[in-house]
């Protein structure tokens, strides 16, 4: 009977947040973080939300809003918005806007696997392929100087940059996240389809950590200060 008070009580905290949080009325709002003094956070920990905050998120980066942010204010800065909207979503829970920042900059909808005489495959999202297809060309792509030309530039490497960020925000140790990082960068190249070990996406990767780490002590740090060659 006490679990069910404390989901009831949760769905109306969730509701009452959701009614309360306002929808910005121009690009800049997008590029700020506000401030919660509350323990609002905490719903985002229950999978239902998790879940919804996610697709907010998808559904964000599809969105004509972002495409402008993107052309007003450059790459490097709409990945910054990027994370403020994860934040803002989640009421400033930092690990999971993190989490679902990684998620919605996937660019692969499927993931193969190597296995002996065969590949075996798993799907990365549940979006259409219409609403994919929209994300992955919103996505921004050259917020590096070096940057490639061209329809992809560096879009793959937000998914390592924010992913990494996250591994060295929960663990709180860039060491910790060094490693998984690079296991994964090495087991892409082993097992999975089309994967290649890759230089650049351990730069990625290392930015993430600082940046990771520097949410620890400080929340209002953004993308944007550590994606820089």
């Amino acid at each position: 009977m006490r679990l069910l008070h404390l989901l009831f009580l949760t769905f109306l905290l969730n509701q009452f947040l959701f009614s309360q949080q306002s929808v910005p009325d121009s690009l800049s709002d997008y590029l700020r973080i506000d401030s919660v003094d509350n323990a609002s956070f905490l719903y985002s920990y229950f999978p239902p939300f998790f879940i919804q905050n996610g697709m907010e998120l998808k559904s964000f980066i599809r969105s004509s809003t972002f495409k402008n942010i993107r052309t007003k204010f450059g790459d490097l800065k709409s990945v910054d918005a990027v994370f403020i909207r994860a934040m803002k979503l989640t009421n400033n829970n930092t690990a999971i806007s993190l989490l679902i920042s990684a998620l919605g900059c996937f660019d692969h909808r499927i993931v193969g696997l190597k296995i002996p005489l065969f590949a075996l495959f798993f799907p990365l999202t549940n979006e259409s392929e219409e609403d994919f297809k929209l994300r992955v060309n919103n996505l921004p792509r050259h917020f590096y100087s070096d940057s490639p030309t061209g329809r992809y530039g560096d879009r793959d490497k937000l998914q390592h940059f924010f992913g990494s960020a996250f591994l060295a925000f929960v663990f709180e140790s860039k060491e910790s996240a060094e490693g998984i990082s690079e296991f994964i960068e090495v087991g892409e190249d082993a097992f999975i389809v089309d994967g290649t070990y890759d230089e650049r996406d351990i730069r990625a990767n290392r930015q993430g950590q600082r940046f990771g780490t520097a949410l620890i002590k400080n929340n209002f740090v953004l993308p944007s200060e550590y994606l820089k060659y």
